[in-house]
């Protein structure tokens, strides 16, 4: 070994010629043993002896937001001890006196570092940085949970809503359902509705598909109808099980929002009020009671002798309401319950009273009933002063066919009336009442059931239940047929136009099943 390092003191010394540098190396690296340990290259003439020259290999780099997490809390007899791990970025950390609100303020401290700094990226770039640093993963969708309020609600709830654009009801025990925890949200403006309220001249089409089909009702169904904007999106259901039901099917909860039970008996009519947010319903129990929807409680009821089978609301006045019994049309005030403000009446019968309509103004109002006879023909659609309680005239409707419903066109001035003569008849809504003999729609079948119609809101289509089942959707205009749909229901009792999407319509049967056609 001493003659080795004799060689290599000569050889820094008097830096000999190449051959005997490289004889001189061979053989201090054969006496040492060392030969295996020691590369050389043949592009450097330098001798990298015992790896002094080697590279140094590369730090791996630690985001101070992951190496925070590396800050751990060791108990160690029961008295909070800090473990600082050994590397270069702790060398020099000092420990707080509070561990547990320090190790807090660390992780938050790196997850707000992380949320604000890759807010505004794009999607492609945190794509790649989360391959590169997959630990930024976790803390993007932390951030996702936590943009909403509640922690408890799903990804597809984080706005609040559902992907149907119905308010999300969260539940703070799972084993709890949200019904019984929260009560569902009815009255607001759903994503579906929305982009249709601001559209103008809307040209509405007649339906071509059934949507989807409900089978919630036991019995028949007598009316359904849609609310009016911007709570479009909910109908009502009028059943002889004494139900009155609201639905909203563009939601991924039950279709069935509200069950309402505040009559005894059979359900004959329902009708929404101009807020969209109360019913006034009539039954077979002798009552019409006024309906606050979202709290489900009864605000006024008001009773009478008869059966009501139809009820209407003054356009005008939202206190103001009409219903009709046998013989017997009364004017209530729901601020005085107790007893009619006006009662209208004829010298001769009249019978059932099957439909009431207003006119625009609220000052003259329409009514048909159900009597039946030879000399019944005057008296089928009659024509009422709302103030005076006089009758303006009794010679509307010469035929005689009993009415089922009336309907006020939206554009014209005229209403149209279901009739058992299996068409429906064009009454002028103005002083005389002429009807229009020269155009009617006629081609569905009543056979005796009271058979509901509508009409769209632009007022170019007609769509009339049939007792076979089948929807006929009408022109107005030219009264041709346009389209039959075929709806496998035994009978369409009622039809209902959605205010605002162009082509939505619901429909009942007897049978008790619900359908929305699109």
């Amino acid at each position: 070994m001493s003659s080795s390092m004799d060689l290599l003191k000569n050889y820094s010394d008097e830096s000999e010629s190449d051959d005997a540098e490289q004889s001189v190396m061979n053989e201090c690296l054969t006496d040492s043993g060392l030969k295996n340990s020691i590369s050389q290259t043949e592009s450097q003439s330098t001798v990298n002896f015992f790896g002094f020259n080697d590279e140094p290999e590369e730090e791996n780099y630690e985001i101070p937001s992951k190496r925070s997490k590396q800050y751990k809390m060791v108990s160690i007899d029961s008295e909070m001890q800090v473990e600082i791990p050994d590397s270069e970025f702790w060398r020099n950390f000092i420990p707080p006196e509070n561990v547990q609100d320090f190790s807090k303020q660390v992780e938050r401290g790196a997850e707000v570092k992380v949320h604000h700094s890759q807010k505004y990226r794009g999607k492609r770039q945190r794509t790649q940085e989360c391959q590169q640093y997959p630990h930024h993963q976790e803390y993007y969708q932390k951030r996702e949970r936590n943009d909403s309020n509640d922690r408890s609600t799903p990804a597809s709830h984080r706005d609040g809503r559902d992907l149907t654009g119905e308010p999300y009801c969260s539940v703070q025990n799972s084993s709890m359902s949200c019904e019984s925890q929260t009560q569902r949200q009815l009255f607001y403006v759903h994503s579906k509705i929305s982009p249709h309220l601001t559209k103008c001249n809307t040209h509405n089409k007649c339906p071509q598909r059934i949507e989807r089909e409900l089978e919630d009702n036991k019995q028949t169904v007598n009316r359904v109808m849609w609310n009016y904007p911007p709570y479009c999106h909910l109908f009502l259901s009028a059943s002889m099980d004494g139900s009155i039901r609201i639905w909203n099917i563009w939601t991924q909860l039950a279709p069935c929002v509200k069950h309402l039970s505040v009559h005894k008996r059979a359900v004959k009519d329902a009708v929404w009020s101009r807020d969209g947010r109360h019913i006034l319903s009539c039954s077979f129990d002798k009552t019409a009671k006024w309906i606050d929807v979202e709290k489900g409680i009864v605000v006024s009821s008001f009773g009478q002798s008869s059966f009501i089978t139809s009820c209407k609301l003054h356009p005008n006045d939202p206190h103001l309401s009409i219903t009709g019994g046998h013989n017997v049309i009364n004017c209530w005030d729901s601020r005085s319950p107790s007893s009619p403000c006006r009662v209208y009446t004829y010298k001769n019968s009249i019978g059932q009273i099957q439909d009431l309509l207003f006119n625009r103004d609220g000052d003259i109002f329409f009514s048909t009933g159900n009597e039946i006879s030879r000399d019944s023909s005057d008296r089928n659609i009659m024509a009422w002063d709302f103030r005076s309680t006089s009758v303006l005239s009794n010679q509307i409707y010469q035929e005689r066919y009993s009415c089922t419903r009336l309907k006020l066109h939206p554009t014209s001035g005229h209403f149209l009336a279901q009739s058992h003569g299996n068409y429906i008849a064009i009454f002028s809504v103005n002083k005389p009442f002429k009807m229009n003999k020269a155009k009617r729609l006629e081609g569905h079948k009543l056979s005796g059931y009271s058979v509901g119609f509508d009409i769209s809101p632009d007022g170019s289509l007609v769509l009339s239940g049939d007792s076979s089942g089948q929807v006929f959707c009408y022109d107005f205009q030219t009264g041709r047929i346009i389209n039959k749909i075929q709806t496998g229901l035994d009978i369409a009792m009622d039809v209902s136009f959605n205010s605002v999407l162009p082509s939505a319509a619901v429909i009942c049967g007897w049978n008790g099943k619900i359908q929305v056609l699109n």
